[in-house]
């Protein structure tokens, strides 16, 4: 897990190859103005808002995936984000799902860290992860879906 300053991923582009595309995007357009799911070559630019948990909400169940990873930006309010390790601190609930690249896994030892306003979280295929965990407030964010380093 990275997390920064949204001003400074620029730093991380040699070791995430969708940094540079992203980088690309925010030149000409603020991730404010983004309202609907885009599509950049090989990054996926998602927003979503959340005024607190779902009704659903189960502080065990992480996601995780194979070929594609996150960064989650805050543009607004702050984001909690719950993490374990994927290989030895969680198991597998959902087996992998190929076409939507994500599996469901159970963890009791679960890590969280806040992602306030204007900073980003880097997240590796080696956590399951949930954003828009147990007390976060009205957050505002772009999920930013990337080709994994291999």
């Amino acid at each position: 897990m990275i997390t920064d300053k949204l001003e400074n991923i620029k730093h991380y582009a040699s070791l995430f190859s969708g940094i540079h595309p992203l980088l690309q995007v925010t030149a000409v357009k603020s991730l404010d103005r983004v309202i609907e799911k885009e599509s950049h070559g090989d990054i996926t630019l998602i927003p979503i808002q959340s005024n607190g948990v779902s009704a659903t909400f189960d502080a065990e169940l992480l996601e995780a995936h194979r070929t594609l990873m996150d960064i989650h930006i805050t543009l607004a309010g702050t984001d909690v984000i719950a993490y374990a390790d994927l290989q030895s601190e969680s198991q597998e609930s959902k087996p992998y799902d190929e076409a939507n690249d994500y599996l469901l896994a159970r963890a009791q030892n679960i890590k969280t860290l806040s992602v306030p306003a204007g900073y980003f979280c880097i997240i590796p295929n080696q956590f399951a992860h949930m954003a828009l965990y147990q007390g976060h407030s009205e957050v505002k964010k772009i999920v930013v879906k990337m080709p994994a380093p291999l």
